[in-house]
C-alpha cells in the first residue's frame, strides 16, 4: 500500500487526490527538486556503464585490423570440417556402403544409423579392431568439429572480456590444431591397417581436409595470441571510467548518491553545457533588465510633462 512521502502515513484505495490527507501536501511535487537531481545523477552513472560496455563491445569486433581479422577467420575451422579427412567403405553380405569422413558425413552417418552400426561392429570377434580404429578416427573428426563450432561461438562472445576471451580462443584452437593432428595419425593409421588386411571388409583413403583444418585453426590462434600480446585499444569518453568507478561504490553503499555533486565527474561536454546555461540566464536577466528601464524612462517622461503642464498652467 501507498504511503505518504513526508508524513509516511499509509493511504487508502479511495484515496486519489495529489495532496495528502493526513498533511496536505502535494505527494506529487513533495521533494521534486531533490528527486530531479538525484535521477539526473542516476542517469549519468547508467549512461556511463553503457557507454563503456558499446566501447568495448565495438573494440572487441571492429577496434583494429587484428578484432577484424578475428571476426574473417572465426568461420573457417568449422566450414573446413566440412572438407572431408578420408573416404571410407565398407562392404558385407548385403550391405555395401562409401562415405566421407567430415562434419556432413557424421551428420549423415548419425541420421542413417551407420554410425550405431560401426560402434557395434567395434566389438566383433572377425573384424572389430578395424573397425575400432575407424571408430576412434570418428571420434577425431567429432571432436575437430565441435572445436570449431566453440571457435565460432565464443569469438562472438569475445566482447564479455577482451583478453580473457583471447586466452580462451588460444586454448581452443591450440586444441584444434592437436584435435587435427591426431584425426590424421589416426586415419593414417586405419589406412595402413586395413590396406595391409586382406580380408578386411573395411579400408580407406585419405584426403587433404585435415590440412585445411590445421591452418585454419592455426590462423585463429595466431591472431587471438596477436591480440592478447599488442592488446586492443579502447577510446572511452571522458569521464565514463571514474563514473563507472563511482557507480560500483554507490551500489556496495560506500558512497550516498545524495552526497555526490550534480554533474558527478565534470568534464568538457558538461562545462559546455553550463556556459550555454549562463549564457541563456543572462539573456534573460538583460531582457528583464532592459524592460525595467525603458517602463523607468516611461513613468519618469510622464512625470516630467505632467510637471511642465503644472509649470504652464
Amino acid at each position: 500500500m501507498a504511503v505518504c512521502p513526508k508524513c509516511k502515513k499509509k493511504l487508502r484505495l479511495f484515496d486519489i487526490s495529489q495532496n495528502c490527507p493526513h498533511c496536505g501536501v502535494n505527494m506529487r511535487f513533495y521533494n521534486f527538486e531533490e528527486n530531479f537531481y538525484r535521477e539526473a545523477k542516476l542517469a549519468e552513472l547508467s549512461a556511463a556503464k553503457v557507454s563503456i560496455k558499446i566501447k568495448r563491445l565495438k573494440a572487441a569486433f571492429i577496434g583494429g585490423a587484428l578484432p577484424i581479422a578475428r571476426l574473417a577467420v572465426m568461420l573457417l575451422p568449422l566450414l573446413s570440417v566440412l572438407i572431408p579427412l578420408m573416404k571410407a567403405s565398407f562392404v558385407l553380405p548385403f550391405i555395401k556402403s562409401e562415405f566421407p569422413v567430415s562434419g556432413l558425413g557424421l551428420y549423415n552417418m548419425y541420421s542413417n544409423g551407420t554410425l550405431m552400426f560401426i560402434l557395434d561392429m567395434a566389438g566383433d570377434k572377425f573384424n572389430g579392431a578395424d573397425f575400432a580404429l575407424f571408430r576412434n578416427v570418428i571420434f577425431a573428426e567429432a571432436a575437430v568439429a565441435v572445436l570449431g563450432l566453440l571457435v565460432f561461438l565464443l569469438t562472438i562472445l569475445c566482447f564479455i572480456s577482451i583478453k580473457k576471451m583471447s586466452v580462451i580462443l588460444c586454448t581452443v584452437s591450440g586444441l584444434g590444431v592437436v584435435g587435427s593432428l591426431a584425426s590424421f595419425i589416426m586415419a593414417i593409421r586405419f589406412c595402413s591397417v586395413t590396406g595391409n588386411a586382406a580380408d578386411s571388409v573395411i579400408n580407406g583413403t585419405m584426403s587433404f581436409g585435415w590440412i585445411i583444418s590445421l591452418l585454419m585453426f592455426a590462423a585463429v590462434f595466431v591472431i587471438n595470441l596477436m591480440i592478447l600480446i599488442k592488446g586492443i585499444e579502447i577510446e572511452y569518453g571522458e569521464g565514463d571510467l571514474e563514473r563507472a568507478e563511482i557507480a560500483k561504490k554507490v551500489k556496495s553503499g560506500e558512497l550516498k548518491i545524495e552526497d555526490l555533486p550534480q554533474p558527478i565527474v565534470e568534464t568538457a561536454e558538461t562545462r559546455a553545457i553550463e556556459e550555454e546555461i549562463r549564457k541563456q540566464h543572462e539573456k534573460i536577466f538583460n531582457k528583464s533588465d532592459e524592460s525595467e528601464s525603458e517602463s523607468e524612462s516611461e513613468n519618469e517622461s510622464d512625470t516630467d510633462a505632467e510637471a511642465k503642464e503644472g509649470d504652464a498652467e
